[in-house]
């Protein structure tokens, strides 16, 4: 398995009026080819992309966009490589490279969503009517690197069963199993979202990971002993699940993992504790036990 590259990424400064020394740099420099050199190609592919808008002459968007072509098929070089090692039971150890994400903040993505875009590859279903019912909200998947960050926190391990409660498209329960070993499983209403999911663990050779449709408030809890929610639903809804996880707390050890604004609504049950210094932060994971 090729590891991530740790080489400097390729820049434009001080070329912003020689787009051509930019172009020749990536052409001679062959670093960037290799499949692991992920994020040093990001950043050169985001930064021709800049350059192509102001682009006039013909022939240098034809080096440009030979260049991204090749870069396209690098990262896709790389994709078929981490599939087969997930496929293998390896899927840990070859996504470590990537997965220091330090104590990561923010609700915008980057390019380790794009890497994981590329090695779940979840085909992201066209719904008839997107608009969510009544205390439902948009759908969004997790950043990556707050998964990441979760699934450290918690030490989720394959003594645990995760339960995520608005699945999506299935990213955090597909990437905790690769990354920990732990039973998993993922809960959305929306049933297209779910096929995508189950067609994505398939591939993976994941058929462990569950994924069912169906309302939050009345699903089965009684297997799962951590609970991740990224705000997928807000007022009455939000309020009976609380209810629900209050009384599984009740029966067993838990873990309630919080991301985005219902954290707030966790942070204030009296039931519930965090050692997170900002127990109320929306723009990063809080984990919460019972107190």
């Amino acid at each position: 398995m090729r590891t991530a590259s740790t080489a400097a990424p390729v820049t434009m400064h001080g070329m912003t009026d020689a787009p051509c020394a930019f172009l020749h740099l990536l052409e001679t420099d062959t670093t960037w080819r290799e499949p692991g050199a992920f994020r040093w190609r990001a950043d050169a592919a985001d930064q021709l992309d800049l350059l192509l808008v102001a682009m006039t002459d013909d022939t240098q968007r034809q080096r440009a966009e030979s260049l991204l072509e090749a870069m396209s098929a690098a990262d896709d070089a790389l994709f078929r490589e981490l599939r087969a090692a997930i496929i293998a039971g390896e899927g840990k150890a070859a996504l470590a490279p990537w997965l220091d994400v330090g104590e990561p903040v923010g609700a915008h993505y980057d390019a380790l969503d794009v890497l994981l875009a590329g090695v779940l590859a979840i085909d992201e279903p066209v719904l008839d009517d997107p608009r969510p019912p009544a205390d439902m909200v948009f759908y969004q998947p997790t950043p990556a690197r707050h998964i990441v960050d979760a699934v450290r926190r918690t030490a989720l391990s394959p003594a645990d069963h995760l339960l995520d409660l608005g699945s999506g498209l299935g990213h955090v329960p597909l990437l905790a199993r690769i990354l920990s070993g732990a039973a998993v499983s993922g809960l959305d209403r929306e049933p297209a979202y779910v096929d995508s999911a189950r067609n994505a663990a398939t591939a993976l050779g994941l058929p462990e990971v569950a994924f069912a449709c169906g309302d939050a408030r009345d699903a089965d809890y009684s297997r799962a002993n951590v609970f991740y929610l990224f705000t997928p639903f807000i007022g009455p809804v939000l309020r009976d699940v609380v209810a629900r996880l209050e009384a599984e707390a009740q029966k067993r050890p838990v873990q309630i993992v919080a991301l985005g604004p219902c954290t707030r609504t966790f942070a204030r049950q009296p039931w519930l504790q965090t050692k997170d210094a900002h127990p109320e932060a929306t723009d990063r994971v809080v984990l919460f036990t019972p107190r």
